[in-house]
């Protein structure tokens, strides 16, 4: 039985590939109609046929191979780890970016890679905005509220009162403990805390880092999606010490910081 695994898994590497190869070359055989000239009537057929592509590989490939043609960071990238890593970033990435590109599709999987890609387009394009929040309360509510908010602006006080109502807890282990855990979690319904993102909450991060800061300290601890909490630890979240609602991307970790070191760990030691 684990010979003909071994045997399988060898033979899947060596199609992938080979598949990789493939795909590098089709751009210069559509480009010079190798295809017509041995009797095919179109590049999808003689993909299909001679490699078993699909449409859709053929298409991704033809796409992402002419696009990476002028970019050769990123084209080393293609041809080392295949199409579908650099996929996410073609459209984004120019000559000047590949090297950038290039470095973030080398270091993380497409997954995480998708997501950071995500919050780029929108977090380094987004101007500062408030929104209106209309609601209704009963006259005493709304008394006390101003009462609490004192010489406050309405941000800060929002920020205050929801910043934290637990208190923190020395970490006797690496488990939150349950109190502080459903608060976390309630603080979003659930929901990850990511600015503008709606994904159900999946892990607790650690803001401060649980090696630098041994407590449990629900200010410090957030509640984010698997996506979110990669991207936290491979330190391109600016502003961790504030709350999400101030978090902004990075296009690059800031290796200074202590807890750069302590993500890098964690990228070594997490499973893929």
């Amino acid at each position: 039985m684990e010979k003909l695994h071994e045997k399988f898994v060898k033979y899947g590497a060596n199609a992938r590939h080979w598949l990789r190869q493939c795909a590098l070359l089709l751009p210069e055989i559509a480009r010079q109609e190798i295809w017509r000239a041995k009797g095919f009537s179109n590049i999808y057929e003689y993909a299909a046929k001679l490699a078993g592509m699909s449409k859709a590989q053929v298409d991704t490939a033809l796409w992402v191979v002419r696009a990476v043609e002028d970019k050769p960071e990123l084209k080393k990238v293609v041809e080392e780890k295949g199409i579908n890593c650099v996929k996410p970033i073609v459209a984004i990435a120019t000559k000047e970016t590949a090297s950038f590109w290039a470095e973030k599709a080398t270091e993380m999987n497409q997954h995480d890679l998708e997501t950071y890609v995500r919050e780029y387009k929108t977090d380094f394009l987004r101007a500062e905005k408030t929104e209106t929040i209309e609601m209704s309360l009963d006259p005493k509510i709304a008394d006390q509220l101003r009462k609490m908010k004192g010489a406050l602006d309405w941000n800060t006080f929002m920020k205050e009162l929801l910043d934290n109502q637990q208190k923190p807890e020395p970490a006797q282990t690496k488990q939150v403990p349950t109190r502080i855990k459903k608060h976390v979690i309630a603080k979003t319904n659930g929901i990850c805390s990511y600015p503008g993102c709606h994904k159900p909450a999946e892990e607790l991060h650690h803001a401060n880092r649980q090696a630098l800061d041994p407590t449990h300290n629900p200010t410090h601890i957030h509640a984010l999606c698997k996506s979110h909490h990669h991207l936290a630890h491979h330190s391109l979240i600016a502003n961790e010490q504030r709350q999400p609602c101030e978090w902004r991307l990075l296009a690059q970790p800031d290796k200074t910081q202590p807890k750069y070191r302590i993500d890098r760990l964690v990228q070594k030691y997490r499973s893929p």
